[in-house]
């Protein structure tokens, strides 16, 4: 039987404590957190780049407040 590979995660939140802490939970929890984004467009960028599996995002992030989080969330069934 072959070990399963990772759920690979990016991560979008603008507040760093709280960034840092949902990294850390995925990764002691076994998740392969591929990168972090702070705002909206940074994860964006990101998505196109790590392929994430999963993206963990705040909804409200900058540069709007109001919902770039979720409009910056990649379709996950778009690569696939």
């Amino acid at each position: 039987m072959s070990a399963m590979s990772p759920i690979r995660v990016l991560v979008g939140e603008d507040q760093p404590l709280v960034r840092e802490g949902i990294v850390h939970v995925l990764e002691e929890g076994g998740f392969e957190v591929v990168g972090v984004a702070g705002d909206a467009d940074e994860l964006i960028r990101k998505a196109g780049g790590h392929h994430p599996d999963v993206v963990v995002t705040d909804i409200r992030m900058p540069p709007g407040n109001t919902d770039d989080g979720l409009r910056g969330d990649p379709d996950p069934r778009a690569g696939a």
